[in-house]
């Protein structure tokens, strides 16, 4: 695969991952819109004046985190959140926690990160607040509210790192469970800490009314500049700057890597194009001027080059040859096989010699130039020897697909009676000869055509390709070729072809 290939296949991979994650943030963030309507709608009393204190607190406090012994780090905007859920109920609660997602915007202009957070702290706390209200016995004693509390703490906790592992698998190509378990398997501690200290905040608060929260903001921040915590900033920023430090190493010696790519690309395509400029070269440029026949012919390689060959030889004595043939395989080594089996052709026509015995050469000079290769090459071939003055054909075939011979009284086939070219030395071909009336056409092509797939799997066939042929036997050559091409192409609906594809038309004419 060539590096634009590999840079075009990396973008379309990045689109599509952009494009499911942002999916997947849609959707969160619609049932967040979703709970929080039924959270309303279950008790759509308004707003207290003193949520406006919750509120600030959880976008001070947002992604400030404390570090304590044992259970680790704990994330003090969960704190007022669930504050809000103990002392004012699940909407209030809602509110608050969307507050504290948007809240990120300090951090990231992403606005698709921030939709996240927004969504993700609604939609836990919803399903965190459902547990709370469904275990809280009735009454306003702040110690019932405890263990209700503890298990809308582990909901949440399960509800948004879930959610999170989802996001982070999506961008990163790895499994969710895989991610949840490395980074989140162990934070239910940290989280049960955080709620102990949301009843403090939602006792303060009871107590004191809003001082209470004024109270409950130096002992959060001493925690929060707490030396653990600094000096794990101080590592991690240590170790950032090493990242970005071989990061850019890493960048410089992948951009000079990219330039000679592209340097090396830009030569072998250079040399591509010529070889193709050579292979279209070596094919006759024009039908030849046989008196009383019309020839015509259209051929498509599916790369640059390909393994497809037809011809017009001159045997020198009358007689017009006319070949088409078919490497296995495509590209520049099938295009290099049938330049060598042009030239020995050309060599071994000469007036009087049969398409046998032209064929028996080429194989006997092909057989033991390709004897030895690492890889298997042969070559499937028609010669068709047209003599005008009594108007016969004479045909020998090495493996190729049948010539179709159209005429008044139907179609019929020719198969191929020899084997295929290169294989072995020794070989014979025998010939059929063929004789012709004005209007009769002959078809020579490769397998481009009758191997070309619908997309149900099927194969187009050569008693399609004949039936449809012999359609158009009222039409010029040249428009029977369009219509094959068409009709082919329709076949495979949006499938493109698989390969190379030729097709030779001959009709007899009056003189």
């Amino acid at each position: 695969m060539t590096g634009a290939a590999q840079s075009e296949r990396l973008g379309e991979t990045a689109a599509r991952t952009h494009a499911a994650v942002s999916l997947y943030v849609a959707l969160v963030a619609t049932a967040a819109v979703a709970a929080g309507l039924l959270a309303v709608l279950r008790d759509p009393s308004p707003l207290p004046l003193d949520l406006v204190a919750f509120v600030a607190l959880a976008t001070v406090t947002d992604l400030r985190e404390i570090r304590l012994p044992v259970v680790g780090v704990v994330t003090l905007s969960f704190v007022p959140v669930l504050a809000a859920l103990i002392v004012f109920g699940l909407w209030p609660a809602l509110l608050v926690a969307a507050v504290s997602g948007l809240a990120t915007a300090w951090f990231t202009r992403d606005p698709v990160k921030i939709l996240f957070n927004a969504a993700n702290y609604a939609l836990s706390t919803f399903l965190a607040g459902l547990v709370y209200l469904a275990f809280v016995p009735a009454g306003e004693h702040l110690l019932d509210k405890v263990l209700p509390t503890f298990a809308a703490t582990a909901v949440d906790f399960f509800a948004s790192t879930v959610l999170l592992a989802g996001v982070v698998a999506m961008a990163s190509g790895e499994r969710a469970l895989r991610i949840w378990r490395q980074n989140y398997q162990w934070g239910l501690p940290s989280y049960l800490t955080g709620s102990t200290i949301a009843l403090l905040v939602a006792w303060l608060y009871l107590a004191f009314g809003i001082a209470g929260l004024i109270l409950v903001l130096p002992p959060l921040y001493l925690i929060y500049y707490s030396y653990d915590i600094y000096v794990q900033r101080v590592r991690d920023t240590a170790a950032f700057g090493a990242e970005i430090a071989s990061f850019k190493e890493e960048l410089a010696a992948s951009s000079a890597l990219h330039d000679e790519l592209r340097a090396t690309q830009t030569k072998v395509a250079a040399e591509i194009e010529r070889a193709r400029r050579i292979q279209h070269d070596l094919l006759p440029a024009a039908a030849p001027d046989v008196p009383g026949l019309s020839v015509a012919q259209r051929i498509e390689f599916l790369g640059e080059m390909g393994g497809d060959y037809y011809d017009y030889l001159d045997f020198g004595d009358g007689r017009l040859g006319v070949v088409c043939g078919d490497v296995m395989g495509k590209g520049l080594a099938a295009a290099l096989i049938m330049a060598m089996a042009r030239s020995l052709l050309h060599d071994a026509v000469a007036p009087g010699r049969s398409p046998g015995d032209v064929l028996h050469d080429v194989n006997e000079s092909l057989a033991r130039d390709l004897e030895g290769q690492s890889l298997p090459y042969f070559l499937t071939l028609t010669l068709l020897a047209y003599d005008p003055k009594v108007r016969t054909a004479t045909v020998a075939s090495a493996g190729h697909n049948p010539v179709l011979v159209l005429g008044e009284g139907g179609a019929r086939r020719l198969p191929a009676r020899g084997a295929v070219l290169g294989v072995r030395a020794g070989l014979d071909f025998p010939e059929d000869v063929i004789a012709l009336s004005p209007g009769d056409r002959l078809a020579l092509y490769t397998d481009g055509l009758t191997e070309a797939r619908a997309p149900a799997g099927e194969l187009f066939g050569v008693d399609r390709l004949e039936e449809l042929l012999a359609r158009c036997r009222d039409r010029g050559l040249g428009d029977a070729l369009v219509t094959t091409w068409a009709e082919v192409a329709a076949f495979r609906s949006e499938a493109p072809p698989s390969d190379d594809a030729t097709l030779l038309l001959l009709e007899v004419t009056e003189r």
